[in-house]
């Protein structure tokens, strides 16, 4: 049995290393100017952000702007870091209580409807531009990290086999609510969210009791 003293995971340590990442936020403007760019990014798109709006609604200068960002698209890739926050990894002991309490972390910065207008876009931007493609990736994998300690931790008890694939498990649970919030507007609420745990969850059950896995 591990003791009190034992050594971070793997992911722990990503983890904790990825929340000590990138530019210190010590200005005072900053949050307003990143604040800003979301807000004229989900009202005119991408396309049509420039230095001046967001300097205006922000209420400073350009100069304070470009202090910070050497560009347009470097001030884009720290707003959309900041679109999510982290939330606490859950360990309430079973699978399925650490899943509840994830879907259940209130973790956007901004209004639902705003977010959705927000990410297609730079969805779409990662597709067509490398640097933002990379930062679109580190992205991800930032966010996938308390999930994937989640099933990390159902293995260690027990509750999944050690040879299933993460990864794909994540995009089952994950993908029906970018699904839902982006291409059909379906709800996401609570109710969906024990329907699909249900689902998921019982076809792990299952796949765990097929020969192959037992």
């Amino acid at each position: 049995m591990a003791g009190a003293g034992e050594m971070m995971s793997n992911t722990e340590r990503e983890m904790n290393t990825d929340r000590h990442r990138g530019r210190p936020r010590n200005e005072a403007h900053d949050e307003a100017i990143l604040d800003a760019t979301l807000e004229l990014v989900a009202q005119v798109g991408i396309a049509g952000l420039t230095v001046d709006a967001v300097a205006h609604l922000a209420g400073v200068g350009k100069a304070t702007i470009y202090r910070r960002w050497n560009s347009k698209e470097a001030l884009l890739l720290d707003a959309w870091n900041t679109c999510l926050t982290i939330s606490d990894v859950p360990d309430t002991g079973s699978l399925r209580g650490d899943m509840e309490a994830l879907f259940a972390a209130k973790d956007l910065k901004m209004p639902a409807e705003t977010m959705k207008r927000i990410f297609p876009q730079l969805i779409a931007a990662a597709k067509v531009n490398p640097d933002v493609g990379d930062t679109y990736k580190a992205f991800v994998e930032q966010r996938r990290l308390p999930m994937r300690m989640v099933l990390e931790r159902a293995i260690d008890r027990g509750e999944l086999q050690r040879t299933i694939d993460l990864a794909l498990v994540q995009d089952l649970l994950v993908a029906p609510f970018f699904y839902r919030s982006f291409i059909s507007d379906g709800p996401t609420d609570s109710t969906v969210v024990a329907q699909l745990l249900d689902i998921v969850l019982a076809g792990l059950d299952a796949l765990s009791r097929t020969p192959a896995n037992t």
